[in-house]
């Protein structure tokens, strides 16, 4: 392995860490509750325009609570990001979350790849009654995981491409 290899390799593993704390407080702890609530397009009464903004005001908040963390341990470890390709990673892991936010496209994907039934049966039951999304639900589920593997695709990206 040569050493630029090992730098890109550290790259990605530690953009991929921190990326992925950042974008559990950006889900969880940085989102507000009307833009949890009203970005999704699958509502019988969604308002597409006020839908399409809680949506982008949410992924805004969370690419620069991902970002932040990913810039702060470039600084603490010394890493040699290279800007633009750190940019395209960022940008990728934006557009891709505000895809998946939206709810639509992803119960799309999702029944078309065969999950339908997974996102109709899992679910947790509330006190309040039954809920089709947020955590404990399949839909919930497919999200994060959705998330999570554009997270490890930005990652790889930001390391840059093999010399």
């Amino acid at each position: 392995m040569q050493d630029e290899d090992l730098v890109r390799a550290v790259i990605a593993a530690v953009a991929f860490g921190v990326m992925l704390a950042g974008h559990y407080i950006g889900d969880h702890w940085v989102q507000t509750s009307g833009q949890a609530y009203g970005k999704g397009l699958d509502t019988a009464d969604c308002d597409r325009r006020k839908a399409l903004w809680h949506c982008a005001k949410h992924v805004a908040s969370w690419t620069l609570t991902t970002t932040l963390f990913l810039l702060a341990a470039g600084w603490w470890l010394r890493l040699p990001f290279e800007p633009a390709w750190l940019i395209a990673g960022i940008a990728l892991n934006a557009v891709t979350h505000f895809i998946a936010d939206l709810r639509t496209p992803l119960i799309r994907l999702g029944r078309l790849l065969g999950r339908g039934g997974y996102m109709d049966h899992v679910g947790v039951v509330r006190p309040a009654g039954a809920t089709t999304s947020g955590p404990g639900t399949g839909l919930f589920e497919l999200d994060q995981a959705w998330h999570i593997a554009w997270l490890a695709v930005s990652a790889l990206l930001i390391a840059g491409p093999p010399a």
